[in-house]
């Protein structure tokens, strides 16, 4: 990664995404591909007065040796410290980042997907108060994307473009413009467009729809909200007030519907990891909120065992909007990351809500949430439904199905 793009990503991270202030913590998940960036992100950190910079590095190979070699009782269990860490994040206010890019695609191909959510699920247990706290804004959070040579030559390679003698490159070259840093100014120009985000949200708060209709090849779904839905979009805030981007690049508007009332079936335009494996053609059927069927051209199974973590896996905990101008989208590419693929178009997310989005959520109790529509889960993964085939109205409170996205444009 050239070291000027690596300082100002950096910059956007620790200025824009996090607000990262002096005396902070901050706590980066992150490939060893990754390196290069992630030392120019603790060198921004600690220039700024941080006061604990901690590195959690993933290694997919070596999950790898740990599914094929490790007793079978292992992969219900996590070592102690995960849970002491994790009240400890939330406990001290660090800030997360996640970079995601994989180092190896195919480092967990053809493992045992039951083993895959055995070891989700113990992991999910141990980290649930900080899972929690992501999910009602705790803590400032964020995900942004790193480009990696077998991550460019697999996207590049499947798009038919060839990916060079430096994938990794080739790649960036293709994230840059979607991230903003061939601006003169990228941080400013990210405010504009987060801010731009917000409007579009204030619109659809304004409009109080009742339902979300999409419509096209294979779908024809409503997703029913709730008079405690919200829409956002753009930045966040914290409990505490502190402004932060949870995604970069993000060209949504999302809420959190009644997990009871989505109803119709709705077809997958884009693949999605599931699991370990990459779902292809998955499509659902939901009946009072819940998924009654399933399917897939590729990876059926793994999406059905995905299902089966809790009650709320087959309910929605977000409905999100995005239409088909954005940069992510006229790349032409599928990514097989769910960060950016989520932003090139319309998505589901089957597990748990946000409370950002749910008003009077975060002071409820698990019978309360329940009792109004909010659903609560281990997991939350999305599905992209959207194209520029795909068109969305909203019922109002006048009874009307007034168009949101038509022809693959926001209409307002």
């Amino acid at each position: 990664m050239e070291p000027r793009i690596a300082k100002a990503y950096a910059d956007i991270a620790l200025d824009s995404c996090l607000g990262l202030r002096e005396g902070g913590k901050l706590r980066v998940v992150a490939e060893i591909a990754h390196r290069s960036l992630v030392h120019a992100i603790a060198e921004g950190a600690w220039q700024r007065g941080a006061a604990v910079v901690r590195v959690d590095w993933n290694d997919t190979r070596l999950s790898r040796l740990f599914f094929d070699k490790a007793q079978d009782i292992r992969f219900d269990e996590v070592p102690s410290y995960i849970g002491r860490d994790a009240r400890c994040f939330v406990d001290e206010g660090f800030c997360n980042l996640s970079l995601v890019g994989d180092e190896d695609p195919t480092a967990l191909d053809g493992v045992d997907p039951g083993k895959l959510q055995r070891q989700q699920r113990a992991r999910s247990t141990a980290m649930k108060p900080f899972r929690d706290a992501v999910m009602s804004n705790g803590l400032a959070w964020s995900v942004m994307p790193v480009a990696t040579e077998a991550w460019g030559r697999a996207v590049l390679s499947a798009a038919g473009r060839d990916p060079g003698p430096d994938p990794e490159q080739t790649l960036w070259e293709v994230l840059i413009p979607i991230l903003g840093l061939d601006r003169p100014d990228p941080a400013a120009a990210i405010r504009t467009h987060m801010a731009e985000l917000a409007k579009r949200a204030a619109l659809l708060v304004q409009a109080r729809f009742s339902e979300i209709h999409f419509t096209g090849p294979g779908t024809d779904l409503s997703v029913g909200l709730s008079p405690l839905s919200r829409w956002t979009g753009g930045a966040s805030k914290t409990r505490a007030g502190a402004t932060f981007y949870a995604n970069h690049p993000t060209e949504e508007v999302f809420s959190s519907p009644d997990a009871r009332l989505t109803r119709g079936r709705a077809s997958c335009t884009r693949p999605v990891k599931v699991l370990g494996e990459t779902v292809e053609g998955a499509w659902f059927e939901f009946r009072d909120g819940r998924v009654v069927s399933s399917g897939a051209a590729k990876g059926a199974a793994v999406l059905a065992r995905y299902l089966e973590v809790d009650e709320g896996s087959r309910r929605l905990g977000e409905v999100a909007l995005v239409d088909s101008t954005g940069p992510i989208w006229k790349s032409g590419l599928v990514f097989d990351n769910g960060l950016i693929d989520e932003n090139a178009t319309c998505h589901i997310a089957l597990g748990s809500a946000y409370t950002e989005v749910f008003e009077g959520a975060a002071g409820m109790d698990a019978g309360g949430r329940k009792a109004v529509g909010f659903n609560d889960s281990m997991v939350h993964l999305d599905f992209m439904i959207g194209s520029d085939q795909v068109e969305v109205e909203g019922l109002d409170s006048g009874g009307h199905m007034r168009p949101i996205i038509k022809d693959g444009k926001f209409v307002a």
